[in-house]
C-alpha cells in the first residue's frame, strides 16, 4: 500500500480542497491551518488510501490518518511475529471516532471491543463503523468514565492487544481550542492525570494487565514531548513485568512515539 497522497491528486480527488490552496515557490499547497482543509484531506485520504469512508466530530482533533495507520500495523505485526499467529480480540480505550477501531477491523480481520466516554463521539464512531460495513467486527461501548476495570461489556474477556492514543492533560488544564487543526478539549475529557498528563496511561496499564491474553500487546501513542511523561510510562511498563519495546514514527516533521508492553 502506498501511504499518503500528493497535494495535487488530493485536489483533483476532492475539489472542494482548492479553496484551501495557494502556491509556494511554484508548488500548490494547502492552508493547513484551516481545520476545514485538515477535515477534507484527511477524509480524502481514509477514502483514496485506505478505502475507509468517515466522518470526524467537527469540535475534536481530526486525526492523520497515515500515523494511525503505522500505529496499529506496528502493534499487529509484532503480536502476530511473536505469537505466530492471528489476532483475534483487541480492546481499543478511547476511540473517538473510532478510526483505530476501524483500521485494525478491516485490515486484520479480528474483533474490536472501543471505548468512549463522550456521547456524540459513540454516536459518531458506530456511524462509522456502520459506514464501512463492520458491525460484525466492532462493538462501540460507553465506558461512563471507567478505564478498564468496571465495563460490563468487557468483564471476563481476554484480549490480544489493548490499543490507546491515551488523554495526556497534566492537572488543571482547561477547556482550549488550539489553532492548528484544534480540537476543543471537554471537562470530561481531559482525564490524563499526573504531573505530565501520563496518569491516564498508568491506569491502562495497572487495569489492563489482568484482561491480556498471554502473549499480548498493551501499547500506547504518545507525542515527542515531553520525555518525561513517556518514562514514566516506560517505568511503569517493567515494573508491572512486562517487556518494553519503544518504537518511533515520522510523518513529515512530526515525531510520535509507540510504547508497548508485551506479556510473556
Amino acid at each position: 500500500m502506498k501511504l499518503g497522497l500528493k497535494i495535487e491528486d488530493a485536489i483533483k480527488l476532492n475539489p472542494e480542497l482548492k479553496k484551501y490552496t495557494y502556491y509556494k515557490n511554484g508548488k500548490v499547497r494547502i492552508d493547513f491551518k484551516s481545520k476545514e482543509s485538515l477535515y477534507l484531506y484527511n477524509r480524502t485520504v481514509l477514502k483514496h488510501v485506505f478505502n475507509i469512508d468517515m466522518d470526524f466530530h467537527r469540535d475534536a482533533l481530526i486525526p492523520t490518518p497515515v500515523s494511525r495507520y503505522l500505529f496499529i500495523k506496528n502493534l499487529c505485526e509484532s503480536f502476530k511475529e511473536e505469537n505466530n499467529r492471528d489476532i483475534e480480540d483487541v480492546l481499543e480505550i478511547g476511540t473517538g471516532s473510532g478510526i483505530l477501531a476501524i483500521m485494525i477491523a478491516k485490515y486484520y480481520k479480528c474483533y474490536v471491543y472501543a471505548t468512549e466516554v463522550v456521547k456524540e463521539y459513540i454516536e459518531l464512531a458506530r456511524d462509522n463503523v456502520i459506514r464501512n460495513k463492520l458491525e460484525n467486527r466492532i462493538k462501540i461501548i460507553d465506558s461512563k468514565g471507567k478505564i478498564v476495570e468496571g465495563i460490563p461489556e468487557i468483564e471476563g474477556k481476554k484480549f490480544d492487544i489493548i490499543i490507546s492514543y491515551p488523554p495526556f492533560y497534566p492537572p488543571h488544564s482547561v477547556p482550549s481550542k488550539r489553532s492548528f487543526g484544534g480540537a476543543y478539549a471537554r471537562n470530561v475529557e481531559l482525564i490524563g492525570g499526573g504531573k505530565y498528563g501520563e496518569g491516564f496511561s498508568l491506569r491502562i496499564l495497572r487495569e489492563g494487565i489482568k484482561y491480556l491474553r498471554k502473549g499480548g500487546i498493551i501499547g500506547f501513542m504518545m507525542p515527542h514531548k515531553p520525555k518525561k511523561r513517556r518514562k514514566i510510562i516506560e517505568e511503569e511498563v517493567v515494573n508491572l513485568g512486562l517487556i518494553l519495546k519503544t518504537d518511533k514514527i515520522k510523518i513529515g516533521k512530526r515525531i510520535r512515539h509507540i510504547i508497548k508492553g508485551h506479556l510473556l
